[in-house]
């Protein structure tokens, strides 16, 4: 039987999922004493391996000029949030991902799943922090339709970043991304895309097709997204286990 966008047999378990994900999901940013929120949120992130490692955009690090300290937050306990201080492990240029460690217990860990297995027309869901703190800093799901799998190379996240490595990975290919019928914000950016089921990974969020200018994004959303396949996470991880 096909289930239908929307209907309860695509999203029947939904609700028990997200319960499971939120606390893996995490907030990424800077911390700095004399700023004002001292906290910066950058993106979202995901606990994976044993717990103790979070994968991101890379585009959400802080530049190298930035004297903040990279801080993840994590949810503990009753839902208050913790800082953790975090040092980048890897960074997958090409592929817009980084691999972080984090200081402090490890928390409850996502599965990265087979993306391979991600069929055109698939319904999934993703997790994050829309608009930045004006939520309060509150996990936001949002269903999502995979609508084209196609093949991308992305832009570096800034020109200081387009290292040797990346410009060779560039000229070597493209790589698949997954096109999502459905509307991000900044604050999905490094947020996982999973099985609205299972809770297994499929992929990390990363850009939003805007029009005209960053701002628009707010008011004028294009309702495409995109997402970086789980398969590139998992070569990622099974480096630093």
């Amino acid at each position: 039987m096909i289930a239908l966008l929307g209907g309860a047999g695509a999203w029947a378990g939904l609700a028990d999922t997200v319960v499971r994900v939120k606390p893996s999901v995490v907030l990424v940013g800077t911390f700095r004493s004399t700023d004002n929120p001292r906290f910066q949120l950058r993106g979202a992130g995901f606990l994976v391996a044993r717990g103790d490692l979070v994968v991101t955009n890379a585009h959400v690090l802080p530049s190298e000029a930035d004297e903040a300290s990279l801080v993840v937050q994590v949810r503990v306990g009753q839902g208050d949030w913790q800082m953790r201080t975090a040092t980048v492990l890897e960074t997958d240029v090409a592929r817009d991902l980084t691999l972080l460690r984090v200081s402090g217990a490890p928390g409850p860990a996502l599965k990265i799943g087979d993306s391979r297995r991600v069929r055109e027309g698939d319904d999934l869901a993703f997790m994050g922090f829309p608009i930045g703190g004006s939520l309060g800093f509150s996990h936001v799901t949002h269903r999502a339709t995979v609508s084209t799998i196609t093949s991308a190379a992305l832009p570096s996240p800034s020109a200081e970043r387009l290292r040797e490595q990346a410009i060779r990975s560039l000229r070597n290919g493209t790589f698949d991304i997954f096109q999502l019928d459905a509307t991000a914000y900044p604050g999905n950016s490094g947020g996982p895309l999973f099985d609205p089921d299972t809770g297994e990974v499929m992929g990390v969020m990363n850009m939003v097709l805007i029009k005209n200018t960053r701002e628009s994004a707010l008011s004028q959303p294009s309702g495409i997204s995109y997402a970086i396949p789980a398969r590139y996470v998992q070569e990622l991880v099974d480096r630093h286990r």
